[in-house]
């Protein structure tokens, strides 16, 4: 980072102290009962403009209002992996189609994807299956929205040492309404390959589910199994109907992730910005357990900087300082978070060129994002967190460093 970065850097991170001694650290001590006269002058002389920086917006990853909320991807557990790494693992809210006897669906370290190795391998038994096929289906959150004459990206990664004739289908929640279909007949995936097609509705079903079957015997890899809207708000995949209510909020700032979210209960469930930017296949996810739920990271860092500016809000990042709910980061070992903090404002504000500029760049947006304004941590100042007050003075003087 230049000097001219640097300068830059300090004037922001002196806002900080604005923004952080409103967790309210400090507190005057009350020395009894005393009575008190308040004249209020209502006058306009007296009258000051309100900033017009006063009203934005707090987004925090709770109750699903990203997942499953404002981030337009219908399956939940997309990438089979919050069942945690190891394998075999609950695959929830997936669920199986056809009994024991035709069907044996398991999760493995399979995937092809470094961080996220889990993959479900789905083996057909029944040489006669069913009418229909067996296979899996995914409800999404509480079941998929979708709609009459809208199409669906569908995005999937298979593999199979056999030839595949998969069929991807949209039906409504008892599965007996067909809603739209297409199938896959492939011969070559005995290396993982992806799967892209888009299905039109012919009806609307407020309770959907995404089918996957076969009546095939075989076993069948699949993995990163993606549904979206194929028309987003301007393209960046949030849901259309919810960013134009908060549109005409008239935002002036946009503040996220979090809230609690960026802490965790425990530091190893911490939301990092690193592992939810670049290709959404191969963002490891994480649990937020705070809110006791998974999130695939599709709606990471890079989306929220970008939400920012499609709302013509001013982004507000709220970084983790070395502190969650239960354990904390002794001032002393904080450098490591000191320069994730410093990547994560060049990924940002960085040229196109920088090394996390690039990074950005890459994903589809070479001019850097307007951020100038961050937040230390979350409501951390009390004292029941010794080293904040430690971490919030080398994090606001980390330029020096």
């Amino acid at each position: 980072m230049g000097t001219k970065d640097a300068a830059a850097l300090h004037t922001i991170l002196c806002s900080l102290l604005l923004l952080s001694l409103s967790c309210g650290c400090l507190a005057a001590e009350s020395e009894g009962a005393q009575t008190a006269l308040l004249e209020v002058d209502t006058s306009w002389k007296a009258a000051r403009k309100i900033p017009q920086t006063l009203f934005g917006l707090f987004f925090e990853e709770i109750n699903h209002a990203g997942a499953g909320g404002l981030w337009a991807e219908l399956v939940s557990n997309r990438g089979f992996e919050a069942g945690g790494p190891y394998t075999p693992s609950n695959i929830d809210p997936w669920s199986i189609i056809g009994d024991e006897s035709s069907i044996y669906v398991k999760t493995e370290r399979a995937s092809c994807f470094s961080r996220n190795m889990v993959a479900l391998r789905m083996e057909i038994l029944c040489a006669k299956c069913p009418a229909g096929g067996v296979g899996i289906y995914n409800p999404g959150f509480w079941g998929m929205n979708i709609e009459e004459g809208k199409s669906y990206n569908l995005v999937m990664y298979i593999r199979s040492l056999e030839s595949v004739e998969l069929t991807a289908s949209l039906t409504c929640s008892d599965g007996l309404q067909n809603i739209a279909a297409a199938v896959i007949v492939d011969t070559n995936v005995s290396d993982w390959r992806k799967i892209q097609m888009q299905l039109l509705a012919k009806v609307t079903c407020r309770t959907s589910r995404l089918e996957l079957t076969t009546s095939k015997r075989g076993v069948i890899w699949i993995d990163q199994v993606s549904l979206i809207p194929s028309d987003t708000y301007k393209g960046h995949g949030f849901r259309k109907e919810l960013i134009h209510m908060l549109v005409d909020l008239k935002p002036r700032f946009l503040r996220f992730p979090g809230g609690t979210f960026v802490e965790g209960i425990l530091l190893r469930n911490a939301f990092r910005w690193r592992e939810t930017i670049g290709p959404w296949e191969e963002r490891p996810g994480h649990y937020g357990d705070v809110w006791n739920y998974w999130t695939d990271d599709g709606l990471g860092y890079y989306e929220l900087l970008q939400l920012a500016e499609d709302l013509g809000a001013e982004p507000i990042w709220v970084f983790n300082a070395g502190i969650s709910r239960n354990d904390q980061v002794d001032t002393t070992a904080i450098a490591p978070f000191v320069k994730d903090v410093l990547d994560s404002l060049e990924f940002a504000r960085g040229s196109a060129k920088s090394t996390w500029g690039s990074v950005r760049a890459a994903m589809g947006h070479p001019e850097r994002f307007q951020l100038k304004y961050v937040a230390v941590g979350n409501e951390d100042c009390d004292n029941t967190k010794p080293f904040y007050q430690g971490n919030f003075l080398l994090v606001i003087n980390m330029h020096k460093l």
